[in-house]
């Protein structure tokens, strides 16, 4: 994956966690077309630059702390 696709695939995740409409992180990984693991590198990446964000279980999606 080039470094313009993973910026790509960041933008899109933060824009759908906006939302709050990401998904559980298996249809979030399949949307992106990664794996799961690669989703949660991905997330801990955000979370490791300052992005505040949570898996909210009852909303089934990704937010912002």
């Amino acid at each position: 994956m080039t470094h313009l696709e993973i910026l790509e695939k960041v933008e899109f995740v933060k824009e759908l966690i906006n939302k709050r409409n990401t998904g559980t992180p298996a249809e979030l990984a399949q949307r992106l077309n990664i794996s799961e693991r690669s989703l949660s590198r991905l997330i801990k990446t955000l979370k490791e630059n300052n992005y505040p964000i949570s898996y909210c279980r009852t909303k089934q999606s990704y937010i912002i702390d």
